[in-house]
């Protein structure tokens, strides 16, 4: 049985997010060393916004407040939500959704289809 981690909707563990840590820690060091960091990882996603210190807090995508703008404007969350969905796992489209399929192209990604899968098969 898988251990039950705070996951996303796409099953990226939150515990291993800086932006979750950092928020959790209070640590402002890592709040400006992520800020910089996915400032330039994730310029295209963010429009070329540049995330200041401020920007990096989350309690994690199942989280009613205090969610990472890059969460809050995930397509993948949205859809679960509107589907009632916890988690991707739980969607008939899984196979064939291109959302998880661009999704699944970061190789730092690849984990979150580890646990979606293994989700699935523990049913």
């Amino acid at each position: 049985m898988m251990k039950k981690l705070h996951l996303g909707c796409c099953d990226l563990e939150c515990e291993a997010c800086p932006v979750f840590i950092s928020k959790a820690s209070n640590d402002d060091e890592l709040r400006l060393a992520t800020a910089k960091e996915w400032s330039k990882t994730y310029a295209e996603y963010l429009g070329g916004n540049i995330l200041k210190k401020e920007d990096i807090n989350c309690s994690g995508c199942q989280s009613e407040s205090d969610i990472f703008v890059g969460c809050l404007n995930c397509p993948i969350r949205k859809c679960c939500r509107d589907k009632t969905l916890a988690t991707c796992a739980s969607c008939i489209e899984y196979q064939k959704c291109e959302l998880l399929t661009g999704f699944y192209t970061v190789p730092s990604h690849q984990k979150a289809r580890h646990n979606l899968d293994k989700i699935r098969l523990d049913r």
